[in-house]
């Protein structure tokens, strides 16, 4: 299950090692052997590694560009 959250400054990327500061946007999510799967461990990555791994992108909505993690 895919968790989009926001950092209170105590958590680093599970992927690169870098803490997410406060306020950025992290995702959280269920992973085994590095695919999304329920039963797995939660992982969290920054915004930076969910856009290399392919959990975030960018859209145009109203004329803006939002970040989505789903």
């Amino acid at each position: 299950m895919r968790r989009g959250c926001i950092s209170l400054g105590e958590i680093k990327c599970d992927k690169c090692g870098n803490p997410i500061p406060y306020p950025d946007r992290y995702l959280a999510i269920d992973e085994k052997d590095g695919v999304e799967d329920d039963e797995g461990d939660t992982k969290r990555y920054c915004v930076e590694c969910c856009l290399k791994k392919g959990y975030a992108r960018y859209k145009d909505e109203k004329g803006e560009r939002v970040l989505t993690f789903f």
